[in-house]
């Protein structure tokens, strides 16, 4: 409501500025000061009312203290983010281009070696497998030829022991 009185009170001189500032481009100091007024209405609802006779002293200094704690939190938020700020900042220093050529050099001729490494294994693991299946070929021979050796009531062998009675 007080907004609007002062708006009100106000327009003509606003209108008025307006106009002589735009013929004229000068703006009088009793234009400014309306100005200022205006601006200053619209501030003063979060401004606290120290005329106001209801508040006691122990009041404002209670308010005087959340305030202050308020601040102090603030002070050290602000220090917290700020400290991170310098780290970050120090953390991500500029690489130079040879070094990143360095290591990417270095990466390279890890992963060649791996791949050569990763190579003889598969080699190494498919000559295994030859030899693997080759014995499993031979003993599979082995069994049949053991088997024709032996005579049908013969029972000695590798998985019997003839007992006599």
């Amino acid at each position: 409501m007080k907004k609007e009185m002062v708006a009100e009170e106000n327009k003509s001189a606003w209108a008025d500025s307006n106009s002589e500032e735009s013929s004229s481009g000068i703006s009088s100091s009793s234009d400014s000061d309306d100005e200022v007024q205006c601006l200053m209405a619209d501030d003063t609802d979060d401004v606290f009312d120290f005329s106001n006779v209801e508040f006691t002293r122990e009041d404002l200094v209670t308010v005087l203290n959340e305030m202050f704690l308020e601040y102090k939190k603030l002070s050290q938020s602000f220090e917290e983010v700020k400290a991170e700020k310098e780290s970050c900042a120090n953390k991500a220093e500029p690489v130079s281009s040879s070094d990143m050529q360095a290591a990417l050099s270095k990466l390279v001729t890890e992963n060649d070696e791996l791949r050569s490494r990763s190579q003889e294994s598969l080699y190494e693991n498919q000559q295994l497998a030859g030899i693997i299946s080759s014995w499993t070929r031979s003993s599979a021979s082995m069994e049949k030829l053991h088997g024709a050796m032996n005579s049908s009531g013969d029972k000695t062998g590798l998985s019997c022991n003839a007992q006599k009675s």
